[in-house]
């Protein structure tokens, strides 16, 4: 008699079957996530750039509107340089002309924008001051500036910001 060699089991094909569909989408979806995560960081990273970029617009406004500000009271205003913005209109009307001491003031003043606030010292003043915006139809933004002062002649210095104060509503 011979020997009986054991036989395998034979595994049924409808279990093989099932393995390849399961395991390509598996792949495909880690694939999609990935891209999805790489295009979500490339986008945020494009926000951040444009945000910088309007930050740096808003800046140079307000430099530019202080600039323009010290400029002004140098030429027209410089007997309010001493007195602090809260007494601009009251002792400051005998050496400056109204209409032109409210234009610093106002809406849209003579300088691309208005003083919120000045307040001086021995040497030196803060001003506080809103531009217009860089961009049409976009937000005024405040900034604090060190402004320099010299007492004979009175005349401010060139102004140097200090930092932003947020955005107007």
């Amino acid at each position: 008699m011979g020997a009986v060699v054991p036989r395998r089991p034979q595994r049924s094909r409808s279990s093989e079957q099932g393995f390849i569909l399961p395991l390509a989408l598996g792949v495909s979806l880690l694939a999609l996530l990935g891209s999805l995560s790489l295009q979500s960081v490339a986008l945020q990273s494009h926000l951040d750039q444009a945000n910088e970029v309007g930050r740096g617009r808003d800046e140079d406004a307000l430099a530019g509107a202080a600039q323009r500000l010290v400029a002004e009271l140098n030429l027209h205003h410089s007997c309010l340089l001493p007195l602090p913005l809260s007494r601009w209109s009251e002792e400051g009307q005998g050496c400056a002309g109204l209409p032109q001491q409210a234009a610093l003031q106002g809406e849209g003043g003579a300088f691309g924008g208005r003083v919120l606030g000045w307040s001086p010292g021995p040497w030196d003043a803060e001003a506080l001051i809103e531009a217009d915006p860089a961009v049409p139809g976009g937000m005024a933004r405040r900034a604090v500036f060190r402004v320099p002062l010299q007492a004979d002649p009175p005349r401010a210095l060139f102004p140097r910001l200090l930092g932003l104060r947020g955005v107007a509503p």
